[in-house]
């Protein structure tokens, strides 16, 4: 710095425990040297400052079920935690040991509350429960909507995941609700009341089509000419 600033600086000795900085040189260049002199001590406390906080690596134990939720789909909830607390989150490779230990690097204060942040997400996850109703299969596609819009409505608006079964399923009739508890018993009844609905107009669609088919035994035993009468 004194090159910089082509002045003098006398820092005193530690054992006098004095807190003077001594500058000397051109009235000119004392302005600057005072200027950086004061940026340079900022710098240095801030240094001692991240010292005294202390990085801190701090494991966290999640069963692996759990973190592909935690991680959500293109890493939005992970690196929102990462951002908000300014620490690195590192998840187990696939060959690891431990799969059930997530580590979270940073300051203490900063890991400790990204170890809170997934804990709570934990802790909502370990609250899901799972239910299987039943729903006929003749309205899942009133259910489901154009472009799966209604089932996606549906999930949204109660914070649950809807599966409805597979082309062949053993039981055509089955559908699983997954979310909290009080959202799963609101968003069955919301199913249910849309079963209603949607039965309605299956059985008018399905009386119709009965209304239009000809008749088996018509079209089987068609009315044969008759002869002239002698």
């Amino acid at each position: 710095m004194m090159d910089e600033f082509e002045v003098n600086i006398q820092v005193p000795a530690p054992e006098l425990q004095s807190d003077i900085i001594s500058v000397t040189g051109l009235a000119t260049h004392l302005d600057h040297a005072k200027e950086g002199l004061l940026e340079r001590i900022k710098e240095l406390q801030a240094e001692q400052e991240d010292r005294a906080l202390g990085q801190l690596e701090a494991p966290i134990t999640v069963d692996p079920k759990y973190h592909p939720k935690i991680i959500a789909r293109k890493g939005a909830i992970i690196t929102q935690i990462h951002t908000d607390h300014d620490v690195n989150i590192q998840f187990p490779e696939k060959y690891d040991e431990n799969q059930d230990q997530i580590s979270i690097n940073g300051y203490e204060q900063n890991a400790i509350a990204a170890c809170d942040a997934i804990q709570g997400i934990v802790d909502e996850l370990e609250e899901i429960i799972s239910e299987d109703i039943t729903l006929d299969s003749r309205v899942h596609a009133c259910i489901i909507g154009a472009r799966t819009k209604g089932i996606h409505k549906i999930m949204d608006e109660f914070k649950v995941d809807l599966r409805f079964p597979q082309s062949g399923a053993a039981d055509p009739n089955l559908v699983t609700v997954t979310g909290r508890p009080e959202m799963v018993d609101e968003a069955i009844d919301h199913l249910l009341n849309l079963e209603q609905e949607c039965m309605a107009d299956v059985v008018e669609n399905e009386a119709k089509m009965a209304y239009m088919k000809p008749s088996g035994t018509a079209a089987a035993n068609p009315e044969e000419p008759r002869g002239p009468s002698k």
